[in-house]
């Protein structure tokens, strides 16, 4: 007897959700886990970038910065994280703003530094997210310094 529709349908089904977890997935939940932690005093940006999984934090209160955005008071960014391609990006605004910064992220994570702000995760375990939570903690330090958070 030739299996019914229905039955094709649940196998296909079946086949599918066995499929592979992209793992990089479970690094940006694991990003974004972090992020969290720090709303408040922080707050959610509106960071929209096709579609794709992202999270921005934004100072709670408008700033201005001389030079910047033609003076104009905005929310500037604090940390921002998003799904892309091949790897998971962590953008940590402070890193740019003060390179100062650096040289209180580790090692291992400095490895991952692409560009000036950006960072290139593609695999996250316990000691990089204490590395990440670190990087924020002395960034929020100087958002705190400067009365922005």
């Amino acid at each position: 007897m030739a299996p019914s529709k229905t039955q094709k349908k649940s196998a296909k089904a079946s086949a599918n959700s066995n499929a592979k977890r992209d793992p990089l997935q479970d690094v940006y939940a694991g990003v974004e886990a972090v992020l969290k932690k720090y709303m408040p005093p922080f707050k959610r940006g509106d960071l929209v970038v096709r579609g794709k999984p992202s999270l921005q934090l934004v100072t709670p209160k408008l700033i201005s910065i001389p030079g910047a955005y033609g003076g104009k008071p905005h929310n500037h960014q604090f940390a921002a994280t998003i799904l892309q391609k091949g790897y998971v990006g962590l953008y940590l605004t402070g890193v740019y703003s003060n390179p100062e910064l650096t040289k209180k992220v580790s090692t291992a994570l400095l490895k991952t530094l692409q560009g000036k702000s950006c960072f290139h995760l593609k695999a996250l375990d316990e000691q990089m997210k204490k590395d990440i939570s670190a990087a924020l903690d002395a960034s929020a330090a100087i958002y705190k310094e400067r009365g922005w958070a």
